[in-house]
């Protein structure tokens, strides 16, 4: 059996004590980053390499003691405060509450000896399993005593983490900046994310280099290694546990590296007297297997083996130990005031009613998945749907048919007891017709009272942060376009404008579909990466294609380091889509601009035009202005397609069949080539008029319908 480390040896291994642990799955048995994050770390402040071997050397100490009165049947139950930071870009990494619940039961189960694959124990060390006798709870109240419920959510590219750094750490501060400091010393702080550092999980012992008041100290853990449900697997069921154990002190059971295998590990210890030296296992192949002489503890949560069933008796001691020990303030997390503090004295008060939806906008005879994530211990509950099938219910996570085109309330009440909650979300759900608008389509934004208005235009913002808007401060035609306020802006946010629903299900398959939209845009500085995507779908948006994408240069040619604002027409470019095929020629056509941000500059959009190619025969093109109009007839929007010259004056009116000027369309400069205007027909009785445009050399005129 292994000794228990000395104080010589642990100083010796300072530099490795801090181990940050990488867990891969059976299909991936190498380990990386580890050593890596643990020697960047130290390579910025080697003062810290010091402070821990200081740190190691007195939780040895202390644990040394703890054993001297220390009994495996007398000990406290302890109860410990859990924040879950989710840290994601709109994907599956932002894992549900109930992946979170999952593995945070999963935790509980194997810190208290509940855990199913126990009893797959071999004999051998059945008899020393140790019960750690800690329970894990999700705080119920944030760090200023207000109700939460201890998940946080944070849209941020440091999703993809790369550890910490000589200023910091870029991900823990992400969600600082979003959600405030969350103390180490008042909760375990997990984050959770697409990528840890190369790794599947890792996290740092408690030690007095990091501030006790701070989140640097933290958990961090890959997605799909939380919990087994959702994007969560079996190979996983045990990772938090191990990460746990190393966040109150435990080294993995052949002593603190990541290279299990190497028979070099003989000759190190992991400071506890019941687990056997051993080289490390990342494997089940021989539970039976003893490399350094005895018998190994292949099944322990500290071996990389993924058929761990148990801790020893030794590391639920030392668990305990560090718990209840000063170093990091561990001992300040289970104290009665603490657990007032944060809400974990007890299930905690139901204090909102909240839920959640797979969609908002759906086409007719759509349905939507909700869900109820009100907080805290809800008993029952109680769901209304304006226009929806079923009306009412009261399951936690109903399924709602929606059959009639319109705009819908949402309502919930919770109960707790005696207690509960409401909240009614008014508009929530828009429905869309089945058959969309007529076509040809254009969108200049003119007639638009905001951004989104929920009938012609929708907006995506999964960031719920800064997005599209209306603005008049620039446009390609008229006084209006889209606009997205992006200068300086580096979250990896994606926003999107996204049509209703357009009817191209009369087009005939062998015409071509015409479709451009004009942007401004300046890249804020030369390394700038950011996108434009634009993407179709033939499903009323349950499902998209991309079909175009332009990004860095190609979308920015040009750097501007202030604030964007385009000054003139040539500022504008235009997209066009040549690739919308004929199984895209379906009644509920949808499409999707898509702009993601890299620390670049503000963008423009305008002009959005669709229509069949056959449709420019509306008019003779063969006139002195190229002119086309579409619609035409036209119900309340029309579109002015004609050819400028740069320098010349136009003027553009609507004249009644008796030759008054009933409306002014435009006047002013153009520019050179192509124009379109757009130009609302709400205010006209039906009926005919001339549209008479006139420049400079040229005069034309044509006739327009209302409907």
């Amino acid at each position: 059996m292994k000794k228990i480390f000395t104080i010589l040896a642990l100083a010796l291994a300072g530099g490795a004590a801090m181990a940050q642990h990488v867990h891969r799955g059976p299909e991936h048995p190498t380990f990386c980053a580890s050593t890596e994050q643990t020697n960047k770390v130290f390579q910025f402040h080697p003062e810290y390499a010091i402070q821990d071997s200081i740190d190691q050397q007195n939780m040895q100490l202390e644990y040394e003691h703890f054993l001297e009165t220390w009994s495996p049947d007398d000990r406290s139950l302890y109860v410990v405060p859990v924040v879950v930071h989710v840290v994601h870009l709109g994907g599956p990494e932002n894992i549900s509450d109930e992946q979170i619940y999952n593995a945070i039961e999963y935790l509980n189960k194997d810190y208290n000896k509940l855990n199913s694959d126990l009893a797959l124990t071999i004999p051998e060390f059945a008899g020393i399993t140790g019960l750690c006798n800690i329970e894990f709870r999700l705080a119920t109240k944030d760090p200023s005593g207000q109700c939460h419920p201890g998940i946080t959510r944070t849209y941020s590219a440091t999703t993809y983490d790369e550890g910490m750094s000589d200023s910091g750490h870029e991900i823990v501060e992400a969600v600082e900046a979003v959600h405030g400091n969350w103390p180490q010393n008042k909760y375990m702080n997990i984050f959770i994310c697409i990528d840890p550092a190369g790794a599947e999980a890792y996290t740092f012992k408690p030690g007095g280099w990091y501030p006790a008041g701070g989140m640097y100290g933290s958990i961090f853990i890959k997605h799909d290694y939380m919990g087994t449900i959702g994007t969560g697997g079996s190979g996983g069921k045990h990772t938090l546990s191990h990460e746990v154990g190393h966040w109150l002190n435990l080294s993995h059971t052949w002593g603190n590296s990541n290279e299990p295998g190497n028979p070099a590990n003989c000759g190190t210890d992991d400071g506890v007297a019941d687990t056997p030296n051993t080289i490390g296992w990342d494997n089940c192949s021989n539970l039976y297997g003893a490399t350094c002489g005895s018998l190994d503890n292949v099944q322990n949560f500290m071996e990389y083996s993924f058929c761990s069933t148990m801790f020893t008796v030794g590391q639920a001691a030392k668990i305990q130990s560090a718990l209840t020990g000063v170093t990091a303030q561990r001992y300040k997390l289970i104290t009665e005031a603490n657990l007032i503090a944060t809400g974990t004295n007890g299930p905690g008060q139901l204090c909102e009613a909240k839920f959640i939806s797979n969609a908002r906008v759906i086409c007719a005879g759509g349905s939507i998945d909700f869900s109820d994530v009100s907080y805290h211990n809800v008993t029952s509950r109680s769901w209304t749907f304006e226009g929806g099938s079923p009306a009412t219910s009261a399951l936690e996570n109903p399924t709602i048919t929606f059959n009639t085109p319109g705009t819908y309330n949402v309502g919930l009440t919770a109960f707790n007891g005696g207690d509960s909650e409401v909240v009614l979300e008014e508009n929530y759900v828009i429905v869309l017709p089945e058959t969309g608008t007529s076509i040809p389509y254009s969108e200049g934004f003119e007639t638009l009272p905001a951004l989104p208005d929920n009938n012609r235009i929708f907006v995506e913002n999964p960031a719920e942060d800064d997005t599209w808007e209306l603005t008049t401060s620039a446009a390609s035609s008229g006084s209006k376009s889209a606009y997205l306020g992006n200068f300086g802006v580096a979250t990896g946010a994606k926003d999107a404008l996204v049509s209703s629903n357009i009817d191209l299900s009369g087009v005939d398959p062998d015409d071509a579909i015409i479709f451009n939209f004009k942007y401004a845009y300046k890249r804020r500085i030369a390394t700038t990466e950011e996108w434009i995507r634009f993407y179709i779908s033939k499903d009323c948006g349950e499902t998209w294609a991309l079909r175009k994408n332009i990004k860095g240069e190609d979308l920015g040619p040009l750097v501007s380091g202030s604030a964007y604002t385009p000054a003139s027409q040539e500022d504008w470019i235009q997209v066009d889509i040549t690739n919308i095929l004929a199984d895209y020629y379906v009644e509920n056509f949808r499409f999707k601009i898509e702009f993601e941000n890299d620390n670049g500059n503000n963008i423009f959009i305008d002009d959005i035009n669709l229509y069949p190619a056959s449709m420019t025969a509306l008019e003779d093109l063969d006139n002195n202005f190229g002119l086309i109009v579409y619609p035409n007839p036209v119900a309340d929007e029309t579109t002015i397609q004609l050819n400028g010259i740069a320098g010349e004056n136009y003027s553009i009116a609507v004249y009644n069949t008796l030759g008054e000027q009933i409306a002014t369309v435009y006047t002013g400069e153009l520019n050179d080539g192509i124009n379109l205007i757009s130009w609302s027909t709400n205010d006209l009785a039906k009926g005919v008029y001339v549209l008479k445009i006139e420049s400079q050399t040229s005069v034309q005129t044509i006739k327009l319908i209302k409907e």
